[in-house]
């Protein structure tokens, strides 16, 4: 009995120390896309103007009924239909969203969705960060890229002597070493369920340790993110809404207002990794932004020269999981595994291994051991949890929005495949 009471006290004290994230999690379940609507925000406004793209009459829309061969990988085999089909097949579509040469070539809605409706975007929200800190950086606001962390939030420099390795370029590439799990579920006693559901983010950000050496090894978190989201704060004295609807949602003419989600009423951190809501017409102005190297109708909103490394595949090798530049990954995983990287290299030197207009760039070692190729088709990929998707191809000027509320690879294969279409 003794033990059961000793147990219990133990239990109930652990409790209280994750009471907030135990609420919210019972309350709310895992990550959602409409979480902007049980979590504090702040709104990004847009400005007095609007700026709308053309629109394919819809007689001309081949893509709404082009049949294709699709592999889909929750059936694991290739079926023929048409890309709404598709999507539609894909999970839980909301919206999907395909533009050309400032025209819109291909737009549906599923679900009760509209051009209007809104979504957590998540982990596109990570390159919507980086492109502030390029903002910040052109404006002086950030001196180097190679600045020390430590230079914007000093007080990190008590917690662990590695902060002052620790550099913004190690962020934007998710180099830094931190030891971060990637898990949304509500587990109580996760970093990242205190960084998503508790109320003081630069608590975590403190108790964040290390794993590597930063700029050993690349590790996909949402911590880098977020301590890069407090640098942009610091360094412009602005909240990350503030500078986002001035530097961005302004100039862009964006059609609504956007959301960010903070960590708290009373500390008002911004969720700069996964907290940003807006939907597809305006994520597809961001997409315009970087295909112009930075340049909205004549004003230079980002410098060329950060564009061009954002989308350059800079970061590569075997200890990294994906060619990832500046939140952007650079490339595709082939369909075909491999059980040894000789295999999958011979394989494709062969040209005629290769998909259209796509080349072979690297690989990548999958859980189970075998290994699957980095393949390019030209295009740059921003993904969010459930499907979010932002896409550009500057060879064929193409911007692609996906929205979904479910987690699924196939949203990617669908939009790639949808891409190539377009000749």
């Amino acid at each position: 009995m003794r033990k059961f009471i000793q147990a219990f006290a133990i239990l109930a004290c652990m409790m209280s120390l994750h009471s907030c994230i135990i609420y919210k999690g019972l309350k709310y379940g895992n990550a959602a896309v409409d979480d902007y609507t049980v979590f504090e925000q702040d709104t990004v406004h847009r400005g007095p103007r609007t700026f709308t793209f053309s629109e394919l009459p819809e007689t001309e829309r081949v893509l709404d009924t082009m049949k294709l061969d699709f592999y889909l990988a929750r059936l694991d085999s290739v079926c023929k239909m048409s890309i709404p089909e598709s999507m539609e097949s894909c999970g839980k579509p909301a919206a999907a969203l395909i533009i050309r040469n400032d025209t819109i070539v291909f737009e549906h809605y599923y679900g009760g969705w509209n051009k209007d409706s809104q979504s957590c975007i998540f982990s596109v929200t990570k390159t919507i960060t980086s492109m502030l800190c390029g903002i910040a950086l052109k404006e002086g606001y950030i001196k180097s890229l190679s600045d020390p962390v430590t230079d914007y939030i000093p007080e990190l420099q008590k917690k662990d002597p590695l902060f002052d390795s620790l550099r913004i370029e190690h962020l934007l590439d998710m180099t830094a070493g931190l030891k971060f799990k990637e898990n949304y579920s509500w587990n109580p006693f996760s970093k990242m369920a205190h960084l998503y559901m508790g109320n003081d983010a630069m608590k975590v950000v403190k108790n964040t340790k290390f794993s590597h050496k930063p700029g050993e090894y690349y590790h996909y978190d949402s911590m880098t993110t977020q301590i890069l989201g407090i640098i942009i704060e610091r360094a412009t004295g602005m909240p990350y809404a503030q500078y986002l609807s001035e530097k961005v949602w302004q100039p862009l003419g964006m059609e609504k207002n956007a959301l960010i989600g903070l960590d708290s009423r009373k500390h008002r951190v911004a969720k700069s990794y996964a907290g940003l809501t807006s939907n597809v017409r305006d994520l597809a102005k961001i997409g315009r932004l970087y295909l112009n190297a930075g340049n909205w109708n004549g004003t230079q909103i980002i410098d060329s020269a950060f564009v061009a490394r954002s989308l350059s595949p800079h970061v590569s090798g075997e200890k990294r999981r994906y060619t990832y530049s500046y939140s952007w990954y650079w490339g595709i995983m082939g369909e075909k595994s491999f059980s040894d990287t000789d295999s999958l290299k011979a394989y494709y030197q062969d040209p005629h291994n290769l998909p259209e207009n796509v080349t072979y760039r690297g690989w990548q070692r999958q859980e189970d051991g075998r290994a699957r190729a980095i393949l390019h088709q030209g295009g740059h990929w921003a993904f969010g949890l459930y499907g979010q998707v932002l896409y550009v191809n500057p060879r064929k000027n193409i911007i692609g929005v996906f929205l979904g509320a479910d987690r699924t690879e196939d949203f990617q294969n669908v939009l790639e495949k949808a891409m190539n279409a377009l000749k």
